[in-house]
């Protein structure tokens, strides 16, 4: 059995691995307060653990790819750091968004299914959102392309790892702005017709 078929099991592996992850746990789903009715594991899932557990899948193949294939296990790229660095802030601050920290946590929703959650942000399919999902998977497959074919991790230009930060932050910026806070009851202030029959005026006797 040749090394690139020992990798090819290998990346079998690590497929079915993550799968199995994704499709039993609620690693990918929002977290926050869930209303009536709505039991765990039935919440929307979220774009930000998506493409932290898509760089993380990545990263993870190609490593075992390349340390099984030639021996050696080639030390991250400052790219490679870049590109988990812009996943793992956003993760964060999306999970921030949701749970602020002395403030309510966000009313979960029911899930509709992977693709229309991520790319739904309460108003129909969002222009970001759909921009960040598609900068993710391109910059993503053509990264595990081209680090198998080149035998190393890629180093992926400078402003490709750009066009992913200002994804991600356009999203993460948006994002801010769909879990407002609820706006203020007013209470509205008594008329005076309710204010003199609540406190009728004084009679003659008791003025007497």
């Amino acid at each position: 059995m040749t090394l690139q078929a020992y990798a090819v099991l290998y990346s079998a592996f690590v497929i079915a691995l993550f799968a199995a992850v994704v499709w039993k746990t609620d690693v990918l789903r929002d977290r926050g307060q869930l209303p009536p009715g709505l039991a765990i594991g039935q919440q929307t899932f979220s774009l930000a653990r998506s493409q932290l557990i898509w760089w993380t899948f990545l990263v993870m193949v190609i490593s075992g790819w390349l340390l099984l294939t030639t021996g050696n296990l080639p030390a991250p790229t400052l790219e490679l750091l870049g590109l988990l660095g812009i996943s793992v802030a956003t993760s964060g601050t999306s999970a921030l968004i949701d749970a602020p920290a002395g403030g309510a946590s966000a009313t979960l929703q029911r899930s509709r299914g992977w693709l229309q959650d991520v790319l739904d942000d309460g108003q129909g399919v969002s222009i970001h959102r759909y921009q960040a999902l598609l900068a993710n998977a391109g910059i993503g497959v053509a990264f595990l392309y081209k680090s198998v074919q080149m035998q190393g991790f890629y180093p992926i230009d400078a402003s490709w790892l750009a066009v992913l930060g200002l994804s991600s932050a356009t999203y993460v910026g948006m994002k801010s702005r769909e879990t407002g806070s609820p706006a203020p009851q007013v209470v509205p202030a008594p008329s005076q017709a309710g204010s003199a029959a609540a406190n009728p005026p004084p009679s003659p006797a008791m003025t007497a």
